[in-house]
């Protein structure tokens, strides 16, 4: 029983194995199957031995990432992009519904992080990402100041974090803060230490690697998708924080 065109299923292959596609490959008459799955959904990519492909199964978007790997086969148009799992397709919808006043800039940048990853652009992904970072924290520092009781304590504040770099402006509000009072009593009062400042550092230091243009940047893209993954609940804990200041006078 004859297989599918070697030199395509070699090249099929390694773009599966390139985007991390989970699949299982079987020799059928006159071709080879590659059985391909994203989450729930299925679809398979046969490449017979004339290097005809072709693609089964029911609509999902596994189906819709092969049918583009066949275009790329049959006309020589771009190799598709990454293929996201499915439940990080939906992290932009998730954002929206577990932080439903997220500031839309904070929204089109996470988006956009999204979008260049499908692309294969991972140095894109990395700098809409720490964009997104950097809205969000520069509004929780706006929300704290506005919530400074004292206004001679506040413009002080203010004269330290206005026109700064957004590390200044990062460093000066956790020096104010850990002398503030109130804070919250419960998880949320380690966020800033634990969850806020790791993740924000990452996303401004891959920000920053990116953006200057001395060296190639280095980027895995298993950890430029591992912190999209953690971007929602990131949001989350700064606007629960952001929602403290505003329920409660700070005393500096």
């Amino acid at each position: 029983m004859a297989t599918g065109h070697p030199k395509i299923c070699e090249e099929v292959r390694n773009i599966l194995k390139k985007n991390s596609v989970s699949f299982t490959e079987k020799e059928i008459q006159h071709a080879t199957k590659f059985a391909c799955e994203s989450g729930i959904h299925k679809a398979n990519i046969v490449i017979f031995n004339s290097g005809k492909p072709n693609v089964e199964g029911s609509d999902s978007q596994i189906k819709t990432w092969l049918l583009q790997l066949k275009e790329y086969i049959v006309s020589g148009s771009a190799v598709p992009g990454a293929l996201l799992p499915a439940e990080i397709e939906k992290l932009p919808q998730a954002l929206k519904e577990r932080v439903p006043a997220c500031d839309d800039v904070v929204l089109w940048f996470f988006q956009e992080s999204l979008r260049c990853y499908k692309a294969g652009s991972y140095a894109g992904a990395a700098f809409m990402l720490g964009a997104a970072s950097e809205k969000a924290i520069l509004l929780l520092i706006e929300c704290y100041a506005s919530r400074i009781k004292d206004l001679i304590n506040r413009d002080k504040f203010l004269s330290r974090v206005n026109s700064k770099m957004i590390s200044i402006r990062w460093d000066e509000f956790k020096k104010s803060y850990k002398s503030a009072s109130p804070k919250p009593k419960d998880l949320l009062a380690q966020d800033l230490d634990q969850l806020l400042e790791g993740a924000f550092n990452f996303y401004r230091h891959t920000r920053n690697h990116v953006g200057h243009p001395s060296i190639i940047p280095d980027l895995e893209p298993g950890v430029i998708l591992a912190n999209i993954g953690q971007f929602v609940t990131y949001i989350e804990r700064i606007y629960t924080l952001s929602d403290f200041f505003h329920s409660n006078d700070i005393i500096t």
